[in-house]
């Protein structure tokens, strides 16, 4: 996961906690000061202070490091792997399967977190992390590698989600700033550092070894937080019983969702590659995918405001756009991220460590100004200069990506890449700002949890439709340059095995396909940000100073 995704879900989740922990604990009139006292006697007892707290932060920034490296180290390997699996066609569901499994259950840790032992919940998804690491790294086959990041992804929801929320329930208001801001800065770094790490191990190695170096260091993050953390809960949900919190859990929604998502996804990965569009398969997947997005409607009606995605939020008109909005980015930079790394190794031949440093100009550009755009808008006071910056750049950025070619000088890539990250780096935060802006403050926690949702099922879709492009348009590209070429034989081998299986005579009309199929795909990222373009000029401006300014006077 890139890291302006998940520094934007970090500061969901920690609003979130932090708001609905404020707004229920309100204790009742009879016995107000001195159940309150009692309960933050109790929790304050199970806080870790002094070194004890130290660790557990820096076991949390290893935590956020490791969730955002084990996404984001596949852009470069993914290549590699098709080609030691020779299996071209699962290269979608490499990170497929980690952001499905991670997407459909991020809601539900939240849920968790808030009704059990955080200490506990977070030791849990750190153990589910580090078994799906040495089964990914360990894994012999192709499908037992995509089983393994499925699993890593269960894992990484749990431990995204638990850091945040530990941070929100072991520091004070005053101090909570600093503590995300780092956060954010480790993501930043993930996403910057982990290509060139993972290349710079699996061309001195192998891409195996990039996966085991996450086990110690998982190991350790456990031992800490099992020695310096107490037994941190929530008091106001501890007198809940089972059947209160299942309707608090919304869990007939959260069914639904996990139900109607890999259907959706298998339909966008099977058609056109396995299966014809036609095939009774396809069909049925896509027509699953439809009745459980209706029942999941219901179901979200039905639950109201205990729901994971409430339908009176989505009728906001600033909610539906910055929505839009959220799940258009993910996507628009999952396919460049994605498939960039395909163009160097593939098109350009550069080793795996070459292409985490020619992925540079891209993460960091991205990771440095998604940091500036919050403090941006802070400064302008408005959501919408910031968005609409970001959202000029990421059209422009992406129209370059369209046209590289084999041969494109060094520059001109270096440079698309960093108008890119610019701009999607800028579009990040002003949607979340946008909707604080104009609801009320009993109102945002749900907002900004509908928007998160979003965010994390923008890449899943996207990748999906894009795997389904690339695959596609690169047989009939082939077919068309090299006439006597057999495009099934060809695609049956790794994505940096076709070039290379092409006769001699034909190399240069097979790169030339190859790099129009990429193009095909950027077009995709093209398309949704000018998607995020529109909706951007249709959100409402709203002064973040004047509402403060409002709510104070309302206080006093």
């Amino acid at each position: 996961m890139t890291k302006a995704e998940v520094d934007a879900l970090a500061t969901t989740i920690v609003e979130v906690a932090s708001i609905t922990s404020h707004e229920e604990s309100q204790p009742d009139i009879g016995e107000a000061c001195t159940t309150k006292q009692i309960d933050e006697k109790e929790e304050d007892q199970n806080h870790p202070k002094g070194i004890k707290f130290a660790l557990l932060y820096t076991c949390i920034l290893l935590g956020c490091f490791l969730v955002g490296y084990d996404n984001a180290c596949l852009a470069v390997l993914a290549p590699v792997i098709t080609d030691d699996f020779n299996a071209l066609t699962n290269i979608g569901w490499y990170a497929v399967a980690y952001l499905l499994s991670m997407s459909g259950t991020l809601l539900i840790y939240g849920k968790l977190y808030s009704f059990y032992s955080m200490k506990r919940m977070f030791l849990g998804s750190l153990s589910i992390f580090l078994v799906g690491n040495i089964v990914t790294a360990s894994a012999p086959t192709s499908p037992v590698f995509i089983f393994g990041r499925a699993l890593s992804g269960l894992g990484a929801a749990g431990v995204f989600a638990g850091g945040s929320i530990l941070i929100a329930h072991t520091t004070t208001l005053q101090q909570r700033p600093l503590y995300i801001a780092t956060m954010g800065s480790v993501e930043c770094t993930a996403l910057a550092t982990g290509p060139l790490i993972a290349g710079a191990i699996a061309h001195a190695a192998n891409w195996r070894l990039c996966f085991y170096i996450c086990i110690p260091i998982t190991v350790f993050i456990m031992i800490t937080v099992f020695l310096c953390v107490g037994d941190i809960r929530i008091s106001e949900y501890q007198g809940l019983n089972g059947k209160e919190k299942r309707q608090r859990m919304d869990l007939p929604g959260s069914a639904v969702i996990l139900m109607a998502a890999p259907c959706l996804v298998l339909g966008l990965e099977w058609a056109g590659t396995t299966y014809a569009w036609a095939n009774w398969r396809i069909v049925l997947l896509f027509t699953l995918a439809g009745i459980l997005s209706l029942v999941f409607i219901y179901a979200e009606y039905r639950a109201g405001d205990n729901g994971i995605v409430p339908l009176k939020m989505v009728r906001r008109r600033t909610v539906a756009l910055s929505g839009i909005v959220v799940f258009c980015n993910v996507g628009a930079l999952s396919v460049i991220a994605y498939y960039i790394a395909i163009y160097f190794q593939a098109v350009r031949g550069a080793t795996t460590l070459g292409s985490g440093i020619m992925y540079l100009p891209l993460a960091v550009s991205m990771a440095i100004t998604a940091l500036l755009g919050g403090k941006l808008t802070s400064f302008i006071g408005y959501a919408n200069p910031t968005l609409l910056l970001g959202a000029a750049l990421e059209i422009v950025g992406s129209a370059l990506m369209t046209t590289l070619q084999p041969n494109t000088p060094a520059v001109k890539w270096i440079i698309y890449q960093i108008v890119y990250g610019i701009g999607i780096g800028l579009g990040f935060q002003p949607p979340y700002v946008a909707v604080q802006a104009t609801l009320k403050s009993s109102e945002i926690p749900t907002a900004l949890t509908t928007l998160a949702f979003l965010q994390t099922n923008g890449g899943i879709v996207i990748l999906g439709i894009a795997g389904n492009v690339f695959f596609t348009r690169l047989s009939r590209n082939l077919e068309a340059a090299v006439p006597t070429l057999d495009a099934a034989t060809v695609l049956s081998g790794g994505a940096l095995n076709v070039v290379r299986s092409v006769p001699e005579k034909y190399r240069e009309q097979a790169l030339e396909a190859y790099s129009a199929t990429l193009s095909n795909v950027f077009y995709i990222s093209l398309a949704l940000s000018c998607v995020i373009g529109v909706c951007a000029l249709g959100i409402e401006w709203k002064s973040i100073k004047e509402k403060k300014q409002s709510e104070e006077g309302g206080e006093a």
